[in-house]
């Protein structure tokens, strides 16, 4: 029994991958986040495993100190597989991911748009956590809202926007799995906690005193709308790095 929950947890490469681009893009970079996680199934030790998460994300290049700076963040579709290593995967679900309020800025608002399942967005002191809580069944696909994140330029210098997470007990991505274990527990959960190593920089804007015209100092925006390539949520076992 013990040997088939270890199994169970092994769970599989979780990539948000980058969809539409919102209109008119100023900065428009997709970005590969490696995160390390742990798997924690009932009756065995922990496991760990690293994860790849595909982010693109646009920001204005350059603003004036008290411009609105807005930062957005995009993710495909997903596929959640049907197996991990043999075993049904019934759901995934608890899904959360965490940003930090974006350097040298005051947080204005976040917003979400689109999407096919329920999440919201919330900001708590310095974090920023977008939550999708319903299961989303083991062979089937779902997109995540695209999210806005509204902020003001404090004063000249640069502000930068990553991702959340410093270690397993500080993660900045969590969910949970419900595998079926092959035994008489029958499904089992297990949680999985991630953090970025390293924590990659999203975006860039370039903050300076306003000009005595009045102008904001934008970059130049692109001529419309790009759609990107949609890539899983969840791929196969063999995609996961177990340690």
């Amino acid at each position: 029994m013990r040997s088939n929950l270890v199994r169970a947890s092994a769970l599989t490469s979780l990539i948000l991958a980058p969809a539409a681009a919102a209109a008119n893009p100023v900065a428009a970079t997709p970005v590969t986040i490696t995160y390390q996680c742990q798997a924690t199934p009932p009756l065995s030790a922990p496991q760990t495993l690293t994860m790849s998460l595909g982010v693109s994300a646009t920001a204005p290049s350059t603003a004036n100190a008290g411009d609105s700076v807005a930062i957005t963040l995009a993710p495909a579709a997903m596929q959640v597989p049907g197996t991990v290593s043999g075993h049904t995967l019934d759901n995934i679900r608890g899904v959360q991911l965490t940003l930090p309020v974006p350097t040298d800025s005051t947080y204005v608002s976040g917003t979400l748009t689109g999407g096919t399942v329920s999440a919201t967005i919330t900001r708590s002191g310095g974090t920023i956590t977008v939550s999708a809580p319903d299961a989303v069944a083991g062979g089937t696909a779902f997109t995540l809202p695209a999210a806005a994140i509204d902020v003001t330029a404090t004063a000249a210098g640069t502000i930068t926007s990553t991702v959340g997470g410093t270690s397993y007990s500080d993660p900045g991505l969590t969910f949970t799995a419900s595998v079926e274990s092959g035994t008489i527990l029958g499904a089992v959960d297990v949680p999985v906690a991630c953090y970025p190593s390293p924590a990659p920089t999203l975006t860039t804007t370039t903050v300076t005193t306003a000009n005595p015209g009045g102008g904001t100092g934008g970059g130049s925006g692109s001529s419309g709308s790009s759609l990107l390539s949609n890539l899983p949520l969840l791929g196969s076992l063999s995609g996961a790095t177990k340690s």
